[in-house]
């Protein structure tokens, strides 16, 4: 299974870098920034010194003109924002000498000559930076977030190898654009989707038969019957699940059963938990938030030290389900009650 690959397109000052940047901090709260460019002259500099004091401190940035495929093992569950596929393809022309010019406009033959040099340079500076781009893309962990330039959309160049390079980016988006997951054209700073992935842009023709009212009732009842079952708790803790609409976000608290000699609940290092005002509760030994089921479970059983230590699998299971019926609710408006 290949990345997951976005393709952020758009002319200049469409806003697509800071997209690309707000989409990276969305998904990876520890990004990757692979700058492909190399510095030209001091305006250049300025521009890449702009663009580091844009990022903070979570961002790490690895410099590679040419073959970031080398760095893939740093890439794991990680977003990477590969800035961007006009630099890189540009590094490319420039080591097979694309961009030489033809010389002596008088000379027919000679720049016939030379323009099929550059032609045969171009073919072979896309073909490499392809074979560059489906290795990087071959690490099925990671997300990759490639920012590029419409600059076919600008004026006619007059030179022959400027002409090439436009074409030759064309076809690089068209190919890039071909293996994306999702596709976005920005237009004065505003995303428009080209492609979406394909969960997303089935048409009502494609998808299965809805059930039916006395289907969906059944089901309701099913889960009705299973929620009067017999359950046994986790006797160091529990859960409780609130929907925050106004954040949109799913907020799990963890609740500590734990007891120290003086029979005073306290956390897993001994220390007394106050209990909330006017209430029996105990204050949240941990509290999580999560735009989404699948980032909220990670949070708690992926990345808390003391999931294993203080979660069942059948308890684990539960919060599970309640925090899908927990998102189910927020993105529909609708309260939620847990179980």
């Amino acid at each position: 299974m290949p990345a997951t690959v976005y393709l952020v397109t758009g002319g200049c000052r469409s806003g697509k870098s800071s997209y690309a940047q707000n989409l990276c901090e969305s998904l990876c709260p520890k990004p990757i920034y692979l700058a492909t460019s190399k510095v030209w002259d001091d305006d250049f500099k300025d521009r890449v010194k702009r663009h580091q004091n844009d990022r903070g401190e979570n961002w790490t940035t690895i410099e590679e003109p040419l073959c970031p495929s080398k760095h893939t093992d740093e890439f794991g569950s990680k977003t990477i924002l590969v800035d961007c596929l006009t630099l890189w393809l540009t590094n490319y022309f420039i080591e097979e000498g694309a961009f030489t010019e033809p010389e002596g406009d008088d000379e027919d033959a000679k720049a016939t000559e030379d323009g099929e040099k550059i032609a045969d340079a171009s073919i072979k500076a896309l073909e490499k930076v392809k074979a560059e781009f489906d290795k990087l893309t071959t690490k099925w962990d990671a997300t990759y977030v490639f920012v590029t330039n419409e600059i076919g959309s600008g004026l006619h160049a007059d030179k022959a190898a400027s002409r090439k390079f436009v074409d030759t980016q064309g076809w690089l988006n068209q190919y890039v654009a071909s293996k994306a997951n999702m596709v976005i054209h920005m237009v004065a700073g505003m995303p428009n989707i080209l492609k979406d992935f394909p969960s997303r842009e089935r048409n009502h023709k494609n998808q299965l038969k809805p059930l039916t009212s006395a289907e969906l009732t059944e089901r309701e009842m099913l889960d009705q019957f299973l929620s009067t079952r017999s359950l046994k708790m986790d006797d160091k803790g529990y859960f409780m699940l609130k929907n925050d609409h106004a954040k949109g976000v799913i907020r799990a608290t963890y609740h500590s059963c734990i007891k120290n000699e003086k029979g005073e609940v306290c956390d897993m290092q001994g220390k007394k938990i106050s209990c909330c005002d006017g209430s029996k509760s105990p204050e949240p030994m941990e509290t999580f938030e999560g735009r989404t089921a699948k980032e909220l479970t990670v949070m708690i059983f992926e990345r808390w030290e003391y999931a294993k230590e203080l979660v069942t699998v059948g308890h684990a299971a539960y919060i599970g389900r309640e925090i899908q019926k927990a998102e189910d609710c927020l993105l529909a408006a609708k309260f939620y009650q847990q179980d």
